[in-house]
């Protein structure tokens, strides 16, 4: 399965997270489950690797996976998703509730730009490659020696 990156005009990244998240709210993927490899997930959407770890982050901050090292991202149990907001009572609990959601923003913020400098990236190895092939035609048409 392909992203629709032409007629979709989000992020990569937020695409995969759509993806996963459905599959978690539908039960597909259920609590303990373990997600699909970051390598699976790339060859199956055609990917770079910092466009999963981004998706991976989003769902991490939303409480729906977490990462075990060396073991790799599990869907959370139901027991440990947040529990909902609390109204502010005073100014205390409503400046937290804005840094908390302030930190939310800078995390997807971080994450868009991580996916924009892998794009970047993969721009430049295809221009790089493009112009090696261009200087190789050309040299073989005037008969040089590369």
């Amino acid at each position: 399965m392909k992203l629709d990156l032409e007629d979709d005009s989000r992020p990569a990244y937020v695409q995969v997270a759509d993806y996963l998240r459905g599959q978690i709210r539908s039960g597909e993927l259920k609590p303990g489950d373990k997600i699909p490899t970051s390598r699976d997930l790339q060859e199956e959407f055609g990917v770079a690797s910092a466009t999963v770890q981004n998706a991976f982050r989003v769902l991490k901050s939303e409480g729906l996976i977490y990462s075990a090292q060396g073991r790799g991202s599990f869907v959370r149990s139901t027991a440990v998703t947040p529990e909902p907001e609390v109204p502010a009572d005073s100014a205390e609990q409503a400046t937290e509730a804005k840094l908390a959601a302030m930190d939310t923003r800078v995390a997807l913020l971080f994450a868009e730009v991580s996916d924009l400098r892998g794009q970047i990236s993969q721009m430049q190895d295809t221009m790089l490659a493009a112009l090696e092939l261009m200087k190789k035609l050309g040299t073989e048409k005037f008969g040089e020696d590369g």
